[in-house]
């Protein structure tokens, strides 16, 4: 049985389930079709892209859209256009979470996102079991916060030389084949995860080092 003293997730398509289709169609309806050319799954583009290194406040996205749209648009309707990219965490998932960290597993979550959609999640579905966000993992790594995006390299160096974890004692899960690409140059064991895979299966397989 392989041994691990970390486990690092990926939250979109691997922990959270998401709809690129209702995020674009609520963009729509408030007039910003650009919003295509803009957002995906791996890699945004522009303003969001900016936003999601932490390079400009929810301001800049607001006044991008208002302008193009040609009027004022409501920044409460945005942040909803926004987050409706994001579906659910399935509770066996967030139970699994906890399990881990109950088996002796330290969690991280280095994360492409932005302050608006992180602000949503935290306080709606990694609510719903009554905990917090912190109670699932001992770090996150968050894009805006760090200045850095994956499948950069650096932001996978930063999490190491911050948190004093070993590479080899380090499961990487993603769904991007890219990011799993860069975890194993930096040394660690990855997985490359079907989107909203259940894959409790693998944890049956290693057990925490000590």
């Amino acid at each position: 049985m392989k041994k691990f003293r970390t486990i690092v997730f990926d939250l979109g398509g691997v922990l959270i389930d998401y709809s690129l289709e209702r995020s674009i169609e609520a963009f729509r309806r408030i007039g910003y079709g650009q919003i295509e050319t803009l957002i995906d799954p791996y890699r945004q583009s522009g303003v969001l892209l900016q936003l999601e290194k932490g390079e400009v406040g929810p301001e800049a996205l607001y006044d991008e859209i208002s302008r193009s749209v040609g009027r004022p648009v409501d920044p409460k309707a945005i942040d909803a256009a926004l987050c409706s990219f994001l579906l659910d965490i399935p509770d066996y998932k967030l139970d699994m979470l906890l399990d881990l960290r109950r088996r002796g597993f330290r969690l991280f979550m280095p994360s492409n996102t932005n302050t608006i959609m992180m602000t949503y999640m935290k306080n709606g579905v990694f609510r719903k079991q009554g905990l917090t966000i912190d109670a699932y993992f001992d770090r996150l790594f968050l894009s805006y916060e760090m200045g850095l995006v994956k499948p950069g390299a650096e932001i996978f160096r930063r999490m190491i030389e911050s948190s004093g974890i070993v590479p080899s004692q380090t499961l990487f899960i993603d769904d991007s084949q890219a990011n799993v690409d860069t975890g194993k140059a930096c040394g660690f064991d990855t997985y490359l995860a079907a989107r909203n895979e259940d894959f409790r299966p693998l944890f049956d397989r290693i057990e925490p080092s000590v």
